[in-house]
């Protein structure tokens, strides 16, 4: 694992804008595994500043998202695909025919998350993917177990994550999907270039127990990064702020 300690989200945002931009401008037609949720919204605006200066071109990308709720309408605007649409592909110029993500009301589930991980892995495996830290230490979906899904799957939503969506859903947990799709921990191991954000002090237990704790654990899956050959976590200041600084300076 590498790690980048920028001041705060603005900061982090901007670090990771960069290091995605770097690897586009290496590999145009890189394919890019897309996150939700609040961490990364930061850095899609970064995006689309940069490639408004002209800074970057993702015409050529191909982009796949982590993840998508299981059963809710196409447009309801907690569907991943709107989101990505929202903070991220209307405002640049990734071609339509190259925008790819789980179905999550595909009539056999299985059988598409089966087709999904298949077509990544056809296309050589994902170049680039995000994420950041769920609360009980889930990455992408892959949320704690005795054992961890390889490839793309339907996930029975932990309760701690079913309660910290529900702000996305007017704080209402009812509303909250039960069942997820997410990319397993195959996809995430094999893609060439892993980042993982964490921003503000409500984060610092996680990194604490990620970095400190060297157990590879199913029940913490972010642990299994430490096996991966190129992770770079990019926290802030008040994500740092609880862990053993010289056990983070091992990581700089």
């Amino acid at each position: 694992m590498k790690l980048f300690i920028e001041k705060d989200y603005n900061a982090l945002s901007k670090k990771t804008a960069e290091l995605v931009v770097k690897a586009v401008l290496k590999k145009p037609n890189l394919i890019f595994c897309l996150p939700a949720g609040g961490s990364p919204i930061g850095m899609y605006q970064c995006l689309v500043e940069m490639f408004n200066k002209n800074e970057v071109s993702f015409k050529d990308m191909i982009t796949y998202d982590m993840d998508e709720y299981v059963g809710l309408a196409a447009d309801n605007e907690n569907v991943y695909a709107c989101f990505m649409q929202k903070h991220f592909l209307k405002f640049v110029d990734v071609k339509n025919e190259n925008v790819f993500y789980p179905n999550g009301l595909a009539d056999d589930l299985d059988k598409m998350c089966a087709e999904y991980s298949e077509q990544i892995f056809a296309k050589g495996g994902l170049d680039l993917a995000i994420t950041g830290i769920g609360s009980n230490g889930h990455i992408a979906f892959n949320e704690p177990g005795e054992k961890l899904i390889a490839r793309t799957h339907v996930v029975e939503l932990d309760e701690t994550t079913i309660k910290n969506n529900a702000r996305f859903f007017d704080g209402n947990m009812e509303l909250v999907p039960r069942q997820a799709i997410s990319i397993g921990m195959e996809d995430i191991m094999k893609s060439k270039l892993f980042l993982v954000v964490a921003s503000g002090k409500h984060k610092a237990e996680l990194i604490k127990r990620t970095f400190e704790n060297t157990d590879i654990d199913p029940m913490w899956p972010v642990s299994f990064l430490r096996m991966h050959p190129n992770c770079i976590f990019i926290i802030d200041e008040d994500a740092a702020s609880l862990t053993d600084i010289e056990i983070l300076r091992k990581y700089i």
